[in-house]
């Protein structure tokens, strides 16, 4: 390796322990079954803005004149099928049947993910077809850049008739938060010629100083037989793996196969988890962005869940995120959010206002008792609290 060791900021023994213990609870099946609920819950909600915007008339486009348009968004903007016409404020639920289908496909494959990760199936993490993992969070790194532009002013969202707006954001960041907990260390990237993502720096030592680890915390294994691979050439086994120096042969070896190292071998870099059937990466190096080319050390193989057993260290693994002290936010249903004709059943109980006729006073209604009509003609009704 052309970097020495020294030129390079490398964990302490107990830092390298910690980076080693932390890679396979990110790499765990507890890690992304837990992953799987968050996006189930993002989904749900999904479901429910679509069948609140359905019942309401609210999947429909509508121009600011109030005719009914259809189109294509682009951007801020909207622009007629029929005219051509651009619109940038347009009334319509923001989440459409069409975005519901993408999500439910999405979670399809981080379900199958999941399944597959609990039979022993590494290459879920991979970026190919297996990649289960790849393929379920591009839906939610779409909603949450569109978030973002939302933010800046980029885009406008027509949020009174998109319903359950805020829990639909606030699910989608409590999924987008769980999965960048685990997904940069262990995901394999796009470009295969990238440097090892996991990089030993000063972020790095202060966020294992703010993670929770067991005591005693495990060693590090030290194979007595070392398994190699150089940069470039495919890894045999998924797990994790961590550079080291190799000590240069003396003399000529023309016509002899070199023997392999023995002994100990020096460190060179920061310990990453590698996919098996991959070219091994580069290791991360200051001030380079393709890295440095290194030879990697197989410190443990990823053969978990193949026995069908699920290891006993998994049930102490403890996550940071999503942050356990954002708040949720409170259900439309209890923010005058839902709408509900006569004779249908209460879907929940509350106080409700009747809307054609203002002057009504509210009702208290129990759930499942049919909403009441007004002078015998059905009415609509909006919940206004909850009891």
């Amino acid at each position: 390796m052309s970097a020495s060791a020294s030129s390079i900021m490398l964990p302490t023994a107990l830092e390298r322990r910690q980076l080693f213990y932390w890679l396979k609870r990110i790499s765990s099946y507890t890690a992304w079954s837990r992953i799987l609920g968050y996006y189930q819950a993002w989904a749900k909600v999904t479901e429910k803005s679509v069948q609140a915007a359905s019942e309401r008339g609210w999947l429909q486009v509508y121009g600011k004149a109030g005719y009914p348009i259809s189109g294509v968004r682009t951007g801020k903007y909207l622009y007629d099928g029929g005219t051509g016409e651009r619109y940038e404020e347009f009334l319509g639920s923001q989440i459409s049947e069409t975005g519901l289908v993408h999500i439910l496909k999405a979670l399809a494959h981080a379900e199958e993910g999941v399944r597959r990760l609990r039979l022993g199936d590494k290459r879920v993490f991979q970026y190919n077809a297996h990649g289960e993992f790849v393929i379920a969070y591009r839906d939610p790194s779409y909603w949450v850049a569109l978030l973002n532009r939302i933010e800046i002013g980029e885009n406008t969202i027509d949020q009174e008739h998109t319903p359950h707006w805020d829990e639909f954001c606030f699910a989608l960041m409590q999924l987008s938060d769980a999965w960048a907990e685990c997904s940069p260390d262990v995901i394999e990237p796009r470009r295969l010629d990238d440097a090892s993502y996991t990089f030993f720096n000063d972020y790095l030592k202060a966020k294992l100083q703010a993670m929770v680890f067991p005591t005693p915390l495990p060693d590090v294994p030290d194979p007595i037989e070392h398994t190699l691979v150089a940069s470039g050439t495919t890894t045999p086994y998924s797990g994790i793996w961590e550079p080291v120096d190799i000590p240069k042969r003396k003399g000529l070896q023309l016509f002899t196969k070199p023997s392999p190292p023995e002994g100990p071998l020096a460190l060179a870099g920061t310990m990453a988890y590698l996919h098996a059937g991959s070219p091994a990466p580069n290791c991360a190096a200051y001030g380079k962005a393709q890295g440095t080319p290194t030879t990697w050390r197989l410190l443990w193989r990823d053969d978990r869940y193949e026995d069908g057993s699920i290891p006993e260290e998994e049930s102490g693994y403890v996550f940071q995120q999503p942050d356990p002290t954002r708040v949720a936010p409170e259900p439309e249903e209890l923010r005058g959010g839902i709408r509900v004709w006569s004779d249908e059943p209460c879907p929940y109980p509350g106080v409700w206002q009747c809307l054609d006729d203002l002057t009504l006073g509210p009702q208290t209604v129990a759930f499942s008792v049919p909403m009441p009509r007004l002078q015998g003609r059905r009415v609509l009704w909006r919940l206004m609290r909850g009891v």
